[in-house]
């Protein structure tokens, strides 16, 4: 009969586990026995030396003993000695024996006589004996030196009339323990045996009570022990070998190797023989082997479809027959029937905007590459819409036949995150959008009422006021100019958190627009008794690419930030220059003001922060400012102070090296004309405004400067009045009813003749970004933001008329 696949190889194992298995056995029983027998000798001949050791222990507490019972004897016939007597009989007993170093008699009555070379002993011997029983005999363990000592008693008995006795105390004899055991010859052992000598015998193998000699851990090596008679009970004694018991006896390796050699001769018939039957099976193992793998890949794709919630489908091309699996039917919500599925029940379920081009899809790839990829809806029957992306390629099978193989997965969470994700982009861009046109809306509704405050209280100063009007007018046009301070603050807060501050690259010269601030900001250092200067490195290019107009407004808060919070002393603006990394410029402010607490410097760059609780002015804004600025061009601020002492700001921001501009526009001194030269006629000018405060202020400062203004409300009023008669020049604000005055600048310059060649000047409350490029697009000469000073406009016009004055000349020469 033959045996089952798989028995025969296991069946030879068979006589060779045996075989090994008896060898083993025999070898471990006779290792066993063996080493039993060197260890009961072992413990045989430790056992004899602790023995030695005991009787010599015993001999030598009996010396002890000898000398304490003379002692009793003699205190027993005299118990009334005296101490002088005492001493002397101590004395002399003393010396009987080494270990003795102090000999004490402990009476009934309380009284106690020690006599001893150590002081102090009284009082401890008294405190052992308190808690001994009269009339026996014991021992005790007390602290002596740096050692402790071995304390004996006895009791002293006298004889009574009736022929009986009577207790009276107790003969004590201290003994030095070290001595002792020397004597004894524990000492003598070290290195041989390892030895613990405790007061009391361990009881169920667990440790003694007080160790007295040698290491506590011998108790738990399975010791060899024995009794030591003590008074009042007994000691142990308990000895190992210095090495333990791991005592291999000479004859082990022989039967080690005994074993080991019947095993070889036994197993290598054996395994020749299990060589031959795995050939025999090798190609079994290996058909078997293929077989598991099949299974744990088919088990592993289960699980892959399974966790990916994947449906398979298999489309045979030849013959239309359709294959889905159970997620297939779960995804299109077809019923359990059984039925097998078609191409029909594939697109029944198409949501009809997806049907022709799904379609389309799907033969494209049959007739094409063979690879199909699509995204579509499915309408299920209970009305629900379900987003659906399928992928699937071509195979050919071993029979021929042409398949078409894929997979469909339900997208439907992706894309309703997607659509969220989008609305709430719409919903984003809206808000930012309503933020960007109410920050517009702010500054022109805001501008254009303080250029009637400012403009009118300037007015109101150029006018013959006392004393007291011109101090109280003083104080509202500086309240007015803080109030802008504030407006402008705020915009520009907004306008970096809204992402809608643009910065310029242009080639900037940083040592100039630091000398530029020094100079704005000497005039406040002067009024409060400070010296402000500026220090420059040498390294510092002429010119760098930068933003002039950030990097001054950065400079200017921060001066005039140390300004502010200086009482006495200096403010110094230091520039620094570092080239590595394609070039840093560094800025320092320091300053020998109040400093900074440091609980507050954590806050400092912070909205609405401020020192000493806003006692010295400002809105909190500076500094925030400055940091979003700083960190906008790349870069990073910080601050450095003692209390008391000043404080240090210093920022850093990437500034490449640039090229020198070609033409530098020559800063023009500010002029203020309250009349027309001599031998110059005033200008005729067009102001266009529709507000009726600017337009007093306008028209008073064009009145003061000698010129001849007219007025229009609108920007259809202006287009009208510059084709009527002849103007030098138009004042024209953008934001005014009928027409603007954008529109209004363009009909102009479509106009025919010099009338389309007059000089513009756009007077705006709008100062967000691309403000001034649309101006200039429009063509708009010029243009200064609300509130309007009086120095700035006169500027303004001096600018365009010289400008349109050699423009109209050049025209005219012959030739030209």
């Amino acid at each position: 009969m033959r045996r089952p696949a798989g028995q025969p190889a296991a069946a030879s194992f068979v006589p060779l586990a045996l075989a090994v298995a008896v060898i083993l056995v025999v070898g471990v029983v006779t290792e066993m026995k063996s080493r039993d027998l060197a260890r009961h000798i072992q413990r045989t001949g430790t056992n004899i030396v602790l023995e030695d050791l005991r009787a010599d222990l015993e001999e030598a507490v009996g010396d002890q003993i000898d000398v304490l019972a003379r002692l009793a004897g003699t205190l027993s016939a005299t118990p009334a000695m005296s101490e002088a007597r005492f001493m002397e009989v101590a004395r002399a007993l003393q010396g009987k024996t080494a270990a003795i170093g102090a000999l004490a008699a402990s009476w009934q009555d309380g009284r106690i006589q020690v006599w001893t070379q150590a002081g102090g002993l009284a009082p401890r011997l008294k405190e052992v004996l308190e808690h001994t029983s009269p009339g026996e005999s014991g021992t005790a363990s007390i602290p002596l030196g740096e050692a402790p000592a071995l304390v004996i008693w006895s009791p002293i008995k006298t004889a009574t009339r009736e022929g009986g006795e009577e207790f009276c105390g107790h003969a004590v004899a201290v003994i030095d323990r070290a001595q002792l055991f020397e004597a004894a010859g524990l000492d003598a052992q070290s290195g041989k045996l390892d030895l613990a000598l405790v007061e009391a015998e361990p009881h169920g193998g667990a440790p003694g009570r007080a160790l007295l000699f040698g290491e506590s851990q011998v108790l738990g090596r399975d010791p060899v022990t024995t009794s030591v008679a003590m008074p009042g009970g007994a000691w142990t004694l308990a000895a190992v070998p210095s090495g333990g018991w791991s005592v291999t006896p000479g004859a082990v390796w022989p039967i080690r190797l005994l074993t080991l050699l019947s095993i070889g001769l036994v197993a290598v018939p054996m395994l020749r023989t299990r060589a031959l039957i795995a050939e025999r099976h090798a190609h079994m193992a290996q058909l078997k082997s293929r077989k598991n793998e099949l299974q744990r890949l088919s088990q592993r794709l289960g699980l892959a479809l399974d966790a990916s919630r994947v449906g398979v489908w298999d489309y045979n091309i030849d013959t239309s027959e359709l294959i889905w699996d159970a997620r297939m039917d779960e995804l299109y919500g077809m019923p359990a029937d059984g039925r097998p599925r078609t191409y029909a029940d594939w697109r029944s379920r198409l949501h009809p905007e997806d049907l022709a081009r799904a379609e389309a899809e799907f033969a494209t790839c049959i007739g094409g590459d063979g690879k199909y990829r699509s995204d579509f809806r499915l309408i299920l029957p209970d009305g629900a819409i379900r987003h659906i992306r399928a992928t699937a390629s071509t195979h050919r099978g071993s029979d021929g036949e042409l398949n078409l193989i894929g997979v469909n997965w339900d997208v439907t969470a992706d894309v309703e995150h997607r659509v969220e994700i989008e609305a709430r982009r719409r919903e984003a861009e809206a808000a930012t959008q309503a933020k960007s046109q109410f920050l517009a809306t702010m500054s022109h509704e805001i501008r254009t009422p303080m250029n009637g405050v400012i403009g009118m209280l300037d007015l109101l100063l150029r006018s013959d006021l006392d004393t007291q009007q011109r101090e109280r007018t003083s104080v509202a046009r500086k309240s007015a100019e803080h109030l802008l301070s504030l407006l402008n603050d705020v915009l520009d807060l907004s306008k970096l958190e809204a992402d809608r501050v643009t910065l310029e690259a242009a080639a900037i010269n940083p040592s100039q627009i630091a000398r530029d601030v020094v100079i704005l900001m000497s005039a406040v250092a002067e009024e409060r008794g400070l010296r402000l200067f500026m220090s420059l490195d040498g390294d510092v290019p002429e010119w760098v690419c930068g933003d002039s107009t950030r990097l001054r407004q950065i400079l200017t808060n921060l001066v005039g930030n140390a300004l502010k919070f200086t009482d006495a002393g200096s403010v110094e603006l230091r520039l620094g220059f570092d080239a590595r990394d394609g070039g840093t410029l560094s800025v320092a402010v320091r300053d020998t003001g109040i400093g900074i607490p440091e609980s507050t410097r954590a806050e400092l760059f912070t909205r609405f922060a401020q020192l000493e609780s806003g006692k010295r002015g400002g809105t909190g804004l500076g500094l925030a400012i400055c940091k979003q600025l700083v960190e906008l061009m790349g870069g990073e601020i910080s601050v450095d102070s003692v209390e008391g002492l000043g404080s240090t700001f210093r920022f850093r921001i990437p500034a490449p090296p640039a090229a020198s501009p070609e033409a530098v526009a020559e800063p023009q001194e500010p002029r203020i004309v309250p009349r027309p030269a001599a031998g110059r006629r005033s200008a005729r000018i067009l102001v266009a405004e529709d507000n009726a405060t600017n337009q007093k202020v306008l028209l008073a400062y064009l009145e003061m400067a000698g010129h001849d203004a007219h007025l229009t409300p609108n920007g259809a009023g202006a287009v009208a009045a510059v084709q009527a008669r002849h103007y030098d020049l138009v004042l024209m604000d953008i934001q005014m009813p009928v027409l603007d005055g954008i529109e209004a600048t363009r009909r102009i310059r479509a106009l025919e003749g010099p009338a389309s060649r007059l000089p513009i000047i756009a007077l705006t409350a709008n100062a967000e970004p691309g403000d001034r490029e649309r101006f200039l697009a429009a063509g708009i000469d010029d243009y200064l933001t609300k509130p309007v000073s009086m120095t700035a406009l006169f500027e303004a016009i001096g600018r365009a008329l010289e400008g349109y004055s050699a423009s109209t000349t050049a025209q005219a020469s012959p030739g030209s």
